[in-house]
């Protein structure tokens, strides 16, 4: 006679368990946020506004020709440059119930705090960044292309995108680090060096760069060949330390440039432009200040929310009014979550002339442009459509490159366990933390940021 065993939901008998939870709690992914110590630290006094003022004497042109005997030289003149940054408040909070402190397993305050923490510093690192991605001195790929669209999957990392880089520097009169403040000599040379190591440039870059560096192949055998020669351990711990002049420091916190979308310029109403981007709309008899049979121009960009960096980024696309359509829509229901949109708008072609209409747009949101948005805030280049490599800045810097400037240093705050008119029962406890700085380049030609492809 054949036994069955009957069939047992699961559901029926998961309440009559007793759940097992491990104490140790699993370690979070290591962040490498390096970024905020590259730059210079300058303290904000109270009550002088929030914008601080770097003031730069200029360089006095040098007389041409020799003097008249018993003439007086034509007087020169003093020019200054001047560099102005507006600091920006940033902060947030956590609140804790009382139950969830008493029945959480772990130190649930503990746990706020260590995350907040880390909260703040990847702040920080982000806006030190993005103030570095809009630095003007700019080398794209091998150099021979002048934008982020036209670098092509080929153009990595070599010694020879190293040295044009660091030939652009010294060129450009950027310090190296460790070396003299003013002037350059020989003796001062060999004196830095005795003292605090070679003088040399910084770069920050991700994994993906540092392993073109260290990756056998023709352009990097030299590489290869002296750390193994001087250094093994190096080539075992996948340390670069500094090659050609330039001290390389690895961060997984930094952008990667990807398309967003798909390549197809002219969008019908209705549709979206591929994966993960919204439903675009014209709506018909609408109260927007739009103009009827209009062509329109949009890009929209893609943040993570735990890094706030515009990574993916659409190219151009098109969409026209109808006889009577004056406003658009952008629907961003059932995309991916955990991501953050920007919508950026205009009337003409080009980055420049679409400025920013909507930000950090919610999955689920649908968001409405009903005029031409005003804007200072322009759309971001977006990478290369052939072949679509995705795009990694490299950050190199001279000696006083960048200053971060403090008018409220990082603070931390915590709720008293006194009740108040607000929580007369403690029923919350709140941890939080506020800052208020900004990221400033101080010289452009002190710093070059790279845009190369990777073989990673």
């Amino acid at each position: 006679m054949a036994i069955t065993t009957p069939n047992i939901v699961a559901s029926t008998t998961t309440s009559d368990q007793q759940k097992f939870i491990a104490a140790k709690l699993l370690q979070r992914s290591q962040l490498k946020l390096v970024c905020s110590s590259i730059c210079m630290k300058v303290d904000h006094p109270t009550g002088h506004g929030n914008q601080a003022t770097f003031i730069r004497y200029n360089r006095m042109n040098v007389p041409l020709t020799s003097l008249t005997e018993g003439t007086d030289p034509s007087q020169s003149t003093i020019s200054l440059a001047s560099v102005t940054v507006t600091m920006d408040q940033w902060g947030d909070v956590l609140a804790l119930s009382d139950i969830s402190q008493l029945e959480t397993m772990h130190p649930l305050f503990q746990q706020a705090t260590e995350l907040l923490a880390d909260n703040a510093q990847r702040v920080i690192d982000r806006e030190v960044q993005i103030v570095w991605m809009a630095g003007t001195n700019v080398q794209y790929g091998d150099g021979s292309v002048t934008s982020r669209s036209t670098v092509t999957s080929s153009m990595k990392l070599s010694d020879t995108v190293i040295q044009k880089a660091r030939i652009s520097l010294v060129d450009g009169g950027a310090p190296p680090r460790n070396g003299p403040e003013s002037g350059y000599s020989v003796a001062d040379a060999n004196k830095a060096a005795s003292i605090n190591g070679p003088d040399h440039y910084v770069a920050v870059a991700g994994p993906q760069v540092l392993g073109d560096i260290q990756v056998s192949s023709a352009s990097f055998g030299s590489w290869a060949a002296v750390s193994t020669y001087k250094d093994a351990m190096r080539t075992y711990n996948a340390e670069v330390g500094t090659w050609l002049g330039i001290r390389w420091v690895e961060t997984n916190f930094i952008p990667k440039f990807t398309m967003l979308g798909n390549t197809t310029t002219a969008v019908a109403s209705g549709n979206a432009f591929g994966t993960d981007t919204p439903v675009v709309s014209v709506l018909n008899g609408a109260s927007g200040a739009l103009s009827n049979s209009t062509t329109y121009r949009f890009k929209v960009t893609r943040k993570k929310k735990d890094r706030g960096f515009e990574e993916a980024i659409s190219i151009e696309h098109s969409m026209a009014t109808g006889a009577s359509d004056d406003a658009f829509t952008f629907n961003f229901s059932g995309l991916t979550a955990g991501y953050v949109y920007n919508v950026y708008f205009g009337s003409s072609t080009g980055d420049a002339n679409l400025k920013l209409a909507h930000s950090n747009v919610e999955v689920g949101t649908t968001v409405t442009v009903n005029e031409v948005p005003t804007s200072t805030t322009t759309a971001p280049a977006n990478v290369n459509t052939t072949g679509t490599p995705t795009i990694h800045p490299v950050f190199i810097h001279g000696a006083r490159s960048c200053a971060w400037v403090g008018l409220q240093q990082l603070k931390t705050f915590v709720s008293g366990d006194q009740a108040t008119t607000d929580n007369p029962l403690l029923l919350r406890k709140t941890v939080g933390y506020k800052f208020m700085g900004k990221a400033v380049i101080l010289d452009q030609n002190f710093m070059l940021r790279l845009e190369v492809a990777s073989t990673y």
